[in-house]
């Protein structure tokens, strides 16, 4: 009987101890908005002030951060798989060799965000603000465009395979094979002839 208490008293702590680790670790990056490699996955950070923070090597898959502050943000080598920044302003983010897999950016601020080489797999960019975002070589198969806004975007070799374009400004932007579309593409890169 003793043991099992034991085992009981064990499993019933464990969870409230992860917890208090989080706040930890989620006060530590609000006040210094210095966090590398952090587990932050899962975290409620929507609306959340982070100008500027470094979070490279962290994981924030699953993650909240609706509506956040993520101007000029470093995620250097982070993941943010499934993580929701859903109207988040991430102006000149660095998101170079990022794992984004999934992630939902609905609506979000992207000006002269530079995510080269990041896996954008299945995500979701719907009404994104891109222009004059760095998006040379992501990967960004089966994810949606729909309306983003990719005026003057640098797209070179990027994976682009079953992705959704339908309404995507794309005038003035480097297309995949580093030709600039012409001005009033619209859904799809027109080239000179």
């Amino acid at each position: 009987m003793k043991p099992l208490l034991i085992l009981i008293s064990w499993f019933c702590w464990l969870p409230v101890s992860a917890m208090a680790l989080d706040a930890d670790v989620q006060e530590k990056l609000l006040k210094s908005r210095r966090c590398v490699k952090c587990d932050l996955h899962g975290a409620d950070l929507h609306q959340v002030d982070l100008r500027g923070a470094l979070l490279p090597g962290s994981n924030l898959d699953g993650a909240n951060l609706q509506g956040a502050n993520l101007q000029d943000v470093r995620f250097y080598k982070a993941r943010l798989r499934q993580a929701d920044l859903s109207g988040a302003d991430l102006q000149r983010a660095q998101m170079r060799d990022t794992d984004l897999l999934g992630i939902v950016l609905k609506g979000a601020n992207l000006r002269r965000a530079y995510m080269e080489q990041s896996n954008l797999e299945g995500a979701d960019l719907s009404g994104a603000d891109l222009r004059n975002a760095s998006l040379t070589g992501v990967f960004l198969k089966n994810g949606s465009l729909v309306n983003a806004d990719l005026r003057d975007a640098v797209l070179f070799g990027a994976n682009l395979t079953g992705c959704d374009l339908t309404g995507a400004q794309l005038s003035g932007a480097y297309w995949i094979t580093g030709i600039r579309c012409l001005v009033g593409s619209v859904g799809r890169c027109e080239l000179a002839k």
